[in-house]
Parts: C-alpha cells; structure tokens; sequence
C-alpha cells in the first residue's frame, strides 16, 4: 500500500464513518478496486483511532459531561451528568458484550458481498421508515430507551447495515429529533470503539498483528481524523434541516451498484 492509496482510504474512512452508509463495506470494496489485501488488521486500527479521535475532539464539551457524570457516580452525587453518563454506560452494554464476544472468542470476521449488499438495501428502507416518524420526543434521552438503542446498535455486526445507521433508526423510531439521535449515536460510539481499539492495540503489542509500514497507518488514522471531523460538522449542521433521503437514496443505489457489479 502506498501512501497515496492509504490517504484515500482514510477519506474514506473519515467520511463514510460519520454517514449512516457502513464504513466498512465501503473501505472493503474500495480495497478491492485498489487490489489491497482486506487483511491489513494494522492499517484499520489507525483509521479507527483517527474517526474515535475526531469524535473526542468534536464533542469535546460532552465528554467533559461525561467525565464529570463518572466523578459524580464515584462520590455518589446526584446530577444530570451522573444521569447522562449511566444511560450511556447502559446504551454501550449489549455492543459491548456481543461484541467482545465475537472479536475474543470466535474471532468473527464476515465478508459476504452478498449480505453487504443485501443489509445495505434492506435498512435503508428500515431507515426510511424510522426517519418519516413525526412523533418528537424531547432530549435528552430516556434510561427507559437507552436498552433499546443499545440492542438495535448490536444488529451492526452485520456487514453493510452500519452502526450509526442502526442507531439512527431506533431513536428516529422513537421520536427524538435528528440532531439529537446523530450526537447520541456519535457519543455511545465512545466507549466500545475504545475498547475495541485498546483490544487490538494489545493485539499490536503482544505481536499477534503487525505493522508493515508505519508511515502508511500514520497517513490513513491522520486523513481519518481530518476528514471525519468535516463530515462532523456537515451532517451536525445538515440533520437540522434536512431528512435522511438523500443518505437512503445513496444506501440504496451503493448496494445495488455494488450487487450487479459482482453478478457482471
């Protein structure tokens, strides 16, 4: 991999990561144009690290919530950071159970062009459906729902549905604004993408993945941050306004596009 090929990857990477359309099916059919080995364990790790950074960075004001709301639970002090922190703690359980699970003990990797395609198609019309709901739903949002937005975020293991667009649909379903389920999604995103960076960050040390070239990763996680905070601060500004259509209309022609390309 070049460092012009690990640039683009890292757009690709920073744009599609902030847009309910899977990061992943993306950056592996353009790995495939590019004829790069989808292996590249190393390479995906830092253009995770780049997107979670661009997060942190981005809502920066809200993490500092949610480290007070961690303070707060410590010394037992009731606030609405301590409040806002637990519902997101119990929003993150089911992923991060599921999850660990698959990456430590079956160590699952699923890359059927068909599901992509499928899951791509089939939840953008899910998405739609969530998305024309009316009923509005003031934030911040409720403990009551917070299970249930952790439960729909899990549906994500499947290739091609994406976890940002999982999460969208549940809160879209149940009435909160645009905006709001964007910046909770975005927020809940934090604490299992940390630990799955911290579980193959161990995996790097300890050997069992290795770096080939380091400028390469440096390219793609530095691309990754930078264009995911563009693609922030579009879709913060866009989803005040705007309907998801124009995102389920390209879900929709992506993975048609993509499922008559490998029937050719």
């Amino acid at each position: 991999m070049n460092l012009l090929q690990a640039a683009l990857l890292g757009i690709i990477q920073g744009i599609t990561e902030f847009f309910p359309v899977s990061s992943s099916a993306h950056l592996y059919f353009t790995q495939n144009m590019l004829g790069i080995s989808n292996n590249e364990q190393a390479f995906g790790i830092f253009l995770n690290i780049g997107s979670f950074l661009a997060v942190v960075f981005f809502y920066r004001r809200h993490i500092m919530e949610l480290l007070c709301g961690l303070r707060d639970l410590l010394i037992a002090h009731q606030s609405k950071d301590r409040n806002f922190f637990i519902t997101l703690v119990i929003t993150s359980t089911p992923v991060i159970v599921i999850f660990g699970i698959a990456e430590i003990v079956f160590e699952i990797n699923v890359d059927s062009v068909f599901t992509m395609c499928t899951a791509m198609i089939v939840f953008s019309v899910i998405l739609w459906l969530c998305d024309e709901n009316l009923r509005q739903i003031p934030g911040p949002v409720a403990r009551k729902h917070s299970i249930l937005v952790g439960i729909a975020q899990v549906l994500s293991i499947v290739p091609g549905i994406s976890r940002l667009g999982s999460c969208l649909s549940m809160m879209r379903y149940l009435g909160y604004s645009r905006r709001e389920s964007f910046r909770y999604s975005m927020l809940m995103s934090l604490i299992p993408v940390c630990g799955a960076i911290t579980l193959k960050l161990l995996k790097v040390f300890c050997g069992r993945i290795f770096i080939q070239d380091w400028n390469a990763v440096f390219v793609g996680g530095l691309f990754a941050f930078v264009f995911g905070l563009m693609a922030l601060r579009f879709m913060d500004s866009f989803l005040k306004t705007h309907t998801l259509l124009p995102i389920i209309i390209y879900r929709i022609i992506f993975g048609l596009g993509i499922a008559i390309n490998c029937l050719l």
